[in-house]
């Protein structure tokens, strides 16, 4: 009996295999960075790093956001404790091809994760505002 429980435990710690997501020891960071333009988006008014915008992360081949986080004083962000797998990360700006109805447009990057402790950097996102 002890060997089935062995056997059983066995199987189920080395017979799955883990999905992309949060519960690993990999990472990825990166900056984000704005370019802000007048309401006809014709005329640049200012560019910089963007503190306390949210970033978006989704795990896998999914659609549904997994987390988000904070950009720091800085601009940065960082998505920590992630397993190896696909990812897509995104910030959300405003359409520049749309200036009349200013509608939301992502700025998104896709990254694979291929090792248990590999920290990726995306370098800087920008987006449109």
């Amino acid at each position: 009996m002890r060997y089935v429980i062995y056997l059983f435990i066995a199987a189920a710690f080395f017979g799955c295999k883990k999905a992309p997501g949060e519960g690993g020891f990999a990472s990825i960071q990166g900056k984000l960075y704005v370019k802000n333009y007048d309401p006809t988006f014709t005329v640049k008014t200012s560019e910089h790093y963007l503190p306390g915008e949210t970033v978006y992360i989704i795990y896998g081949e999914g659609t549904e956001v997994g987390n988000t986080v904070k950009t720091s004083y800085d601009g940065s962000f960082a998505f920590n404790y992630l397993q190896k797998g696909k990812y897509k990360v995104y910030a959300i700006g405003k359409d520049s091809t749309q200036p009349s109805l200013s509608m939301p447009k992502e700025t998104l990057m896709e990254v694979t994760i291929t090792k248990k402790k590999e920290k990726v950097d995306l370098g800087t996102l920008t987006i449109i505002d």
